[in-house]
Formats: C-alpha cells, sequence, structure tokens
C-alpha cells in the first residue's frame, strides 16, 4: 500500500502534521500514484478546532490514522487530492480519482477504453461450457463481441458484476432457473455476502451560525470502538462525520431531497449535523437477477428487516456519544442550543428514528467474496478465465471508507495476473 501513495508529510514539516520522520517513512509512500493531500490546517474554523480540543481530552486526537499505532479518537480528514504545490499547506487542491491517478495521459497500445458501454453477457466455449472466450456488450447502440485471449476480468462493481455473472449462467441455481437462465456453473456465493455500512444522522441547532468547514463534510470525524462485540474488540466499528451547515439528513438526498426544515425554515435555523456509520455491521444481504436484461437493476436486499442487537446498539452508541458532547463539554455548552434531529420528532423513540432513517454509507462489498466466490486467486469458483477485480471481492466489511484498500487490492489483483502470464 505504501508504494502506492504520494504522501503530504514528505512536503510538510512534521511540527505542521503531527507526523514524525520516522512514521513518515514507516507508514506512508512518496512518488506513488495516489497523491494524499494534507488537512486545510490553518484554514480550520474556531469552533472545529475547539471541538477536536475537547475531543482530544476525551478521546483523544490522531494526527494520522493510516498507521497501525493510532487508529481510535477524532481526526482531521486525510484526502486524495493533489495539491498544485505540495510544500504549502494551504495550497489548492483538486479531488483525485483512479482517472487522475492511473489512466488520464496514458498511451498503451493494449488499453482501450469505451465510455457508456455495456456489457451484456459473458459467453463460453460450447466444447468446454465452462471456459469463457468472449464478452458481448453495446456500444453506441451497436453489438459487438470482445475476445479473451487469456482472462475477463469483471470490475462492474458489487452489484453488476454479480448481475452479469447471473445472467451469465453462473450463480444460484434456484436464482437462475425461474428466469429461464441457462445454468453454466453452479455458484451459490454469488450474488450473497452483501454487506453495507449503515448510516444515520443527528442533527442540533446551534447558538451562531457556524462557518462552513474547508472541505466541507470530509472535514473531521471520529473513530470509535462500541465495546459492544468481543471479536471487534481491537477495530473500531464506529465512524461519525461532521457536517456544518449541511440541510440533508440522510445519503441518499438526491432521491428524498434536503430536510424541510433545516433547509427552509423563516427565519434560518443554524445548525451542526453528524453523521454515524456501524461500519462492521452484523447484517447481511443479496443481489439477485430480477429479469434477464443487462440493462435492469438487480433486486438488491440489505438484510435490514430485522437488524440484531449488536447492530441498532452500535449505531445508538454513535447517538449518545454526539449527544453526550453537544450536552456534557465546554464545546457543546458554548455552540449547541438543542438538538433538532431525531429531538422530539419521533415521540422521543430511537427505535423509531432508526426504523425510518437508516440509509446507506454506499460503502457496499462482498457480493463475489474472496475465497467464497472465487479462489484465492480472485478467480471465479466453477468456471475458466473469469477473474474479479472490484469492491464485490472484499470477503468482509472494512472497518473504514474502502477506497484506498479498494486500489491497493486492485493492485494485487494486477500483480497476480502479471505473475501467472
Amino acid at each position: 500500500m505504501i508504494k502506492m501513495q504520494n504522501h503530504y508529510c514528505y512536503y510538510l514539516p512534521s511540527s505542521l502534521t503531527g507526523i514524525s520522520d520516522t512514521d513518515c517513512r514507516k507508514w506512508h509512500g512518496q512518488g506513488g500514484p495516489i497523491d494524499i493531500a494534507p488537512p486545510l490546517f490553518e484554514q480550520m474554523p474556531e469552533f472545529l478546532l475547539g471541538m477536536m480540543k475537547e475531543c482530544d481530552q476525551d478521546v483523544g486526537f490522531m494526527p494520522d490514522y493510516d498507521n497501525p499505532t493510532k487508529q481510535y479518537g477524532c481526526y482531521f480528514q486525510q484526502q486524495f487530492r493533489k495539491s498544485f504545490n505540495k510544500s504549502d499547506p494551504n495550497s489548492t487542491t483538486t479531488r483525485a480519482s483512479t482517472w487522475a491517478a492511473y489512466l488520464n495521459g496514458i498511451t498503451r497500445p493494449n488499453l482501450q477504453i469505451l465510455d457508456s458501454a455495456t456489457v451484456l453477457k459473458l459467453v463460453f466455449n460450447q466444447n468446454e461450457p465452462t471456459k469463457c472466450i468472449s464478452v458481448i456488450y453495446e456500444y453506441q447502440e451497436q453489438i459487438y463481441t470482445a475476445i479473451a485471449k487469456k482472462e475477463v476480468i469483471l470490475s462492474a462493481g458489487v452489484f453488476d458484476t454479480p448481475k452479469l455473472l447471473q445472467l451469465s449462467g453462473v450463480g444460484p441455481t434456484e436464482w437462475l432457473k425461474p428466469l429461464g437462465i441457462e445454468v453454466v456453473a453452479e455458484n451459490a456465493q454469488v450474488g450473497r455476502n452483501f454487506v453495507d455500512q449503515m448510516a444515520i444522522y443527528t442533527a442540533f441547532e446551534t447558538t451562531e451560525r457556524l462557518p462552513a468547514a474547508p472541505w466541507y463534510a470530509d472535514t473531521c470525524g471520529w473513530f470509535l470502538n462500541s465495546g459492544l462485540k468481543e471479536s471487534n474488540k481491537n477495530w473500531t466499528d464506529i465512524q461519525i462525520y461532521c457536517y456544518s451547515r449541511s440541510s440533508v439528513l440522510t445519503l441518499d438526498f438526491p432521491i428524498v431531497g434536503r430536510d424541510p426544515i433545516l433547509a427552509y425554515s423563516k427565519p434560518p435555523i443554524t445548525f451542526i449535523t453528524f453523521l454515524v456509520f456501524n461500519t462492521l455491521p452484523d447484517a447481511t444481504g443479496t443481489v439477485k437477477v430480477q429479469t434477464l436484461s443487462a440493462y435492469d437493476r438487480p433486486q438488491i436486499d440489505h438484510g435490514w428487516q430485522n437488524l440484531s442487537d449488536y447492530d441498532q446498539n452500535n449505531l445508538q452508541y454513535g447517538v449518545n456519544f454526539i449527544r453526550n458532547m453537544t450536552k456534557n463539554t465546554s464545546w457543546g455548552q458554548r455552540y449547541v442550543k438543542q438538538e433538532l434531529f431525531p429531538g422530539t420528532r419521533y415521540g422521543g423513540s430511537d427505535d423509531l428514528h432508526r426504523r425510518l432513517n437508516l440509509c446507506s454509507a454506499y460503502h457496499q462489498v462482498g457480493t463475489c467474496g474472496l475465497g467464497k466466490c472465487t479462489d484465492d486467486q480472485a478467480r471465479v469458483s466453477g468456471i475458466q478465465n473469469v477473474r474479479v477485480c472490484d469492491a464485490s471481492l472484499f470477503p468482509t466489511q472494512l472497518n473504514v471508507n474502502p477506497t484506498y484498500t479498494l486500489y491497493s487490492m486492485c493492485e494485487k489483483v494486477a500483480d497476480l495476473i502479471k505473475n501467472q502470464y
């Protein structure tokens, strides 16, 4: 993982970053494709600095959570951002991406990118029925076939990778036969083991209008351990984000919209919101093909109908942590008037709040799990020449944002392929 990084600790003094030269060189890389930009230390508003100071006295402040020696407490967020001047802590940055890190400007004879193409089906050899030989896809309303000289690598994600396998006849027989899909290979794990981090919001009225955080929602937060499960005792299982002046109360806001009370009250309400993640939930679900069309969405079941005691209490632990901070600390007494959400909206019932407002954290994994749906080389079990390289390959949930670990896994799969051929 270290070889992938181009970390800010190499360009800024440790007196500013809080990362010693020894830890920088031990846990972080320089010159890799993934730029990691520093928190905007000198642009942090007073209310955030005060919050982190209060937090440091309680659970501890982490100047660097990307090392195994300190992964519990509060933090200012490190982000995948490219800095225009790496020696300037306040330099303008742009959000990084796999395109910017790996693909933009690359000219390779063995790489062709088709934007907005849709894969329709994997094709198998008639004489060797489990050997994948090609892929049928639609591009600009025309149907094409791509021949696989060695392998097909599926990177369609947690939902579409299992859907494509199932449409192609690879998956649980009891799901495929009712749709008339010819079974090429029985693989009961394709589309199972779906795990998504669950999230819930809280909101509080403030004593004054707080300034916007420098990176909006991605400025600061907490990693905590609920202490509710023995198997998680060495890991954090709660993540909390702080949002200033954000009137959304669900991560599904592009569909649901903004909260009308926070967004449109006259006179305007001054407020702050917090987002609690249960990062290691018990709940598991399925992703199941519904029709014979590759253009149709699969049936997605999070398995959240009856949450375990752990899942419910984990989320409640996070909510209670925020309530305690807003009520019983000098920071909270200075900046917080009262709880707005859930507040009294559901008759004071946290259970009803959770049932009505639980949303996805959009950190989904597991539907083609390594060692379950695939072998230890990420090759799909039961068929030949098909390998998975996306978040569906994670066999268990991660207790953090998954992007960097996903990049690392993809680097590993690339190494496996290169070593094989």
